[in-house]
């Protein structure tokens, strides 16, 4: 019985991290030296710690295929994961994501076109799963993922 191939990598976007928290510390620096109202401050520095987290689970992903589908774990510690079953998807193909998708670096959905698993802006695998949906995961090869799940590239 031949082994199993699994294809795994994982993909991290530190000028966007770093980009995040320093517009966040000028932000923090700027109440601090503004005289506000404790609640204002208080609601900003929630909001604040709130983008900070939103941007750790946004900058980095680790991306495995195999031939029960593929998974993504987001962020640091994994969480959330998301699972494509092999038998749920349909057509796979490989693109490059861009500025003119349009899409920018991130976790986000748009409206008809689907969900954007995007920390960096390059190679990439779209799925269209059996429910519809299109899921389009950054990965440095795409032609890889493909062939460890089955799908010839």
């Amino acid at each position: 019985m031949p082994a199993a191939t699994v294809y795994t990598c994982r993909v991290t976007n530190w000028s966007m991290f770093g980009i995040n928290v320093s517009l966040l510390a000028s932000q923090c620096i700027y109440f601090w030296i503004a005289d506000g109202a404790w609640w204002a401050v208080s609601i900003v520095a929630a909001s604040l710690l709130l983008n900070l987290a939103m941007s750790v689970l946004a900058i980095s992903q680790r991306v495995t295929a195999s031939p029960a589908g593929l998974a993504v774990s987001l962020g640091p510690f994994g969480i959330p994961r998301v699972r494509m079953a092999r038998t749920n998807i349909t057509h796979a193909e490989q693109i490059l994501s861009t500025m003119q998708l349009p899409s920018t670096p991130g976790v986000f959905r748009r409206g008809t076109r689907g969900w954007f698993l995007l920390p960096k802006l390059g190679p990439a695998l779209r799925l269209r799963l059996a429910s519809g949906r299109t899921v389009t995961v950054s990965m440095p090869e795409p032609a890889a993922a493909m062939r460890a799940m089955g799908i010839a590239p």
